[in-house]
């Protein structure tokens, strides 16, 4: 599984700090994290209560718990699985977190899918020999392209066409960014989670701090 990427040198990693990130931001108490702050960072990922998204969840919070128990009994990481009231918390500090945090949203992935064959018991062992997560980082000057872009509100709303927003864009802009250019630009972003599709093949900006996450396979 592969998440399109211009960092060659990026690995699993980066899938597991995005998702402690996210996690860290909705956990409470802060530092620990449970079966509900998963819930709420699946969420924020997937939004939608359909049949899958719910099966995509419960995988999710089932493959983490025991991905972070397996480490315990193994010694890996600082973490402790923390069991009382009928429900569990882990210590968000400990080493082994984002590991657990990327197999087992990959889990779910599939899970929500339509993949049964790999069982939660199983998947954390066997995801990371299967798959390599890699996360799409944009160029400091097309971060300046976007950050131009998105001063147009039509641009963060109702979305604008490839043309529309090339149109929007600075003429000293468009002298230094083909059209061509641009169109390879615009699918970065794409790939980076920046954009939405919309209607009649107009995009929709996200802002900076809400990149969606995008995972392809392939």
């Amino acid at each position: 599984m592969n998440a399109a990427a211009t960092d060659p040198a990026s690995g699993p990693d980066p899938l597991g700090d995005f998702l402690h990130d996210g996690l860290a931001a909705v956990a409470a108490p802060a530092g620990m994290a449970s079966a509900d702050d998963l819930a709420a960072l699946w969420a924020q990922l997937f939004p939608g209560q359909d049949g899958a998204t719910r099966a995509g969840l419960r995988t999710f919070q089932t493959a983490f718990q025991t991905a972070v128990a397996a480490g315990e009994d193994e010694g890996v990481g600082e973490e402790a699985l923390h069991l009382g009231g009928g429900g569990w918390e882990v210590d968000l500090r400990g080493g082994l977190v984002r590991t657990a945090l990327a197999t087992a949203f990959i889990a779910g992935v599939l899970a929500a899918s339509g993949v049964t064959g790999l069982l939660p018991l199983v998947a954390p062992a066997v995801l990371p020999l299967l798959f390599d997560v890699r996360q799409v980082r944009l160029k400091p000057s097309q971060e300046i392209v976007l950050a131009e872009l998105r001063l147009s509100p039509e641009a963060r709303s109702g979305g604008l066409t490839a043309d529309e927003l090339y149109a929007r864009l600075a003429p000293q802009t468009q002298r230094q960014l083909s059209r061509l250019d641009f169109a390879d630009f615009l699918d970065q972003v794409r790939r980076a989670g920046l954009a939405d599709p919309g209607d009649s093949g107009r995009l929709v900006l996200r802002p900076p701090d809400n990149a969606r996450l995008k995972i392809s396979i392939g």
